[in-house]
């Protein structure tokens, strides 16, 4: 992946980096400490704080609907590495930050 900040929206799609990943939680974090998170979503402000900053930093066009999705990816994506690392033979390594397995587990 390229360092420079340029990151486009590609129609409807647009491409979440690294750094902007982590500024939408570390933002979300935040919010949920200041309680602007009543139920198992977020106020419309949080996704609309959200996207005008990632816009500022990185230079591109974020929308609050492209927060409410990454957010929904990030939520999946997090279920599937609880669901495996909670498995028999699966553990998380956190040196290499990935999900590890016993070959013979592997292997079944």
């Amino acid at each position: 992946m390229s360092s420079t900040h340029n990151e486009k929206c590609k129609g409807k799609h647009f491409t979440w980096s690294m750094p902007m990943s982590y500024m939408l939680l570390e933002i979300l974090a935040e919010e949920t400490l200041k309680e602007n998170k009543p139920s198992s979503t977020f106020k419309a402000e949080s996704f609309v704080k959200v996207a005008t900053k990632i816009s500022k930093k990185f230079n591109v066009q974020c929308e609050p609907k492209h927060v409410d999705n990454h957010l929904k990816t990030v939520k999946k994506e997090w279920g599937i590495i609880t669901k495996l690392k909670n498995k028999s033979g699966f553990s998380w390594n956190d040196c290499l930050k990935m999900i590890t397995v016993l070959k013979n587990i592997y292997n079944e």
